[in-house]
């Protein structure tokens, strides 16, 4: 049912991979971020098999407690559920800047000072999914 029997799905562009985010990635309105762990692999394998649920008119796939969108191409991109983190621009922009400078709060601090989108409340959002990220150091 739905795209993944026409077409053969792709797994996400990885900018949603927690692990794949780039200073670089252009932040979009809504992002939704894969943490490390989480079987996305699984969850096509378990769509092309027919194990997931189909949403047509939302236009998504629903398996193992996660909800997957498709693109026209067949690219799916992550929604919600276990493992994934939604993140507004603001927040991802965090998330962002403590990546680019290996988590060092303080920098990543300094660059976004001026930038009047960014809130504290950004702050914790981006921090608590910081914490799974490879180059997470503990907090400063």
């Amino acid at each position: 049912m739905g795209p993944a029997a026409k077409i053969p799905l792709r797994p996400p562009n990885t900018r949603h991979n927690l692990n794949s985010i780039r200073p670089s990635n252009p932040p979009k309105q809504k992002n939704t971020v894969v943490l490390p762990g989480t079987d996305v692999a699984k969850d096509l394998d378990d769509i092309a098999a027919g194990r997931a649920t189909w949403q047509p008119e939302r236009n998504f796939y629903e398996v193992n407690g996660r909800s997957y969108g498709v693109e026209g191409n067949g690219t799916v991109f992550p929604i919600s559920g276990p493992g994934f983190v939604q993140m507004s621009r603001p927040e991802y922009k965090v998330l962002q800047q403590l990546i680019g400078s290996s988590g060092d709060v303080a920098a990543a601090r300094e660059t976004l000072l001026r930038d009047p989108s960014v809130s504290e409340s950004h702050w914790a959002a981006a921090l608590a999914v910081f914490a799974h990220h490879r180059t997470y150091r503990g907090e400063a």
